[in-house]
């Protein structure tokens, strides 16, 4: 009975994760979504289509009875074998839509819906479903965030989303003016990928990965302290088509890192300040607006610091 209930536990989904497309279709028995249902670029699904591949060839030349660890059937066969009202869209599975069945055998690329989907999952930013709280900054959990306070976090069709994390935008503090790349402009990581604007104050802003700007948050143009109250939702910055995704996330900070890192900088941040700012020792609530505890010098000191520009 242990033995059994701890493989059990071993299948259990995450908070915040997803099953991959293959463990939802039953092929195999257990596989998590790290790729964002973005199955073109996925490695994984690569892999498992090249095996299912070879192994149909070897049973055709030679039948032989299948084993657990053969796979002949893909996970769009397994999934199309089940009635027409169980076919789950994929963005049922992931959460988006409450109830959608696939009508168009899984190709996404010709579906009707998954265009329209794509559409409005370009303009509106995705929830956070779960946030934690280091040393008094959020953080958005299933983000990438980089050295330089600016988030990353992939989205269905393997587009990137970018945003200013909380560490960040209390730095800079309230915004009057943000400067976002152009649609087409091309970003790459480690380099300024935008700046912005506060009482004849300017600072610039590193982009966490590269790719080419696909779509911007016009809303900051007349709201820039959108960024302030909202840095994971409605204050994202702009959307990039990757060019070295898989590259650039292992240059990030992820989960665990990412909350480790958050808070050497706030120890960073109060070694720094001494008593120019009002934080706790203790690690207490950070302050809201850095730049409204400094003078300009002061403040453009720190934001080079911390922003690594």
């Amino acid at each position: 009975m242990a033995i059994k209930t701890k493989k059990e536990s071993m299948k259990i989904v995450p908070p915040g994760k997803k099953k991959c497309v293959w463990m939802e279709a039953g092929v195999v028995s257990y596989k998590l979504c790290d790729n964002n249902y973005d199955c073109s670029t996925c490695v994984y699904d690569q892999g498992m289509q090249l095996k299912v591949a070879r192994q149909k060839e070897a049973s055709l030349a030679a039948p032989v009875e299948t084993s657990a660890d053969k796979f002949t059937e893909t996970w769009v066969e397994k999934m199309m074998q089940l009635p027409a009202s169980q076919r789950k869209c994929r963005y049922m599975i992931t959460g988006e839509v409450m109830r959608k069945t696939c009508p168009n055998a899984y190709e996404c690329g010709s579906c009707s819906f998954d265009q329209m989907m794509q559409e409005r999952l370009q303009a509106e930013p995705l929830p956070v479903h779960a946030r934690s709280q280091v040393a008094g900054f959020e953080l958005a959990e299933d983000t990438y965030y980089h050295e330089g306070h600016t988030w990353a976090k992939p989205e269905y069709g393997g587009r990137v989303r970018i945003g200013l994390d909380d560490f960040g935008q209390k730095l800079l503090g309230r915004l009057k003016r943000i400067e976002i790349p152009n649609i087409g402009h091309e970003v790459k990581q480690g380099e300024v990928g935008f700046q912005v604007r506060r009482n004849g104050e300017v600072a610039q802003v590193l982009s966490p990965v590269d790719g080419v700007v696909a779509h911007v948050n016009d809303q900051l143009l007349d709201h820039p302290e959108l960024v302030n109250e909202s840095p994971y939702e409605k204050g994202w910055l702009f959307i990039i088509e990757p060019t070295k995704l898989r590259k650039n996330l292992k240059g990030l900070y992820f989960g665990e890192d990412a909350e480790k890192y958050i808070g050497e900088e706030r120890d960073r941040l109060f070694s720094m300040a001494h008593d120019d700012l009002r934080l706790a020792a203790d690690g207490g609530d950070s302050v809201d607006d850095i730049f409204g505890e400094l003078d300009g010098e002061n403040w453009a000191k720190f934001v080079k610091t911390f922003l690594r520009t």
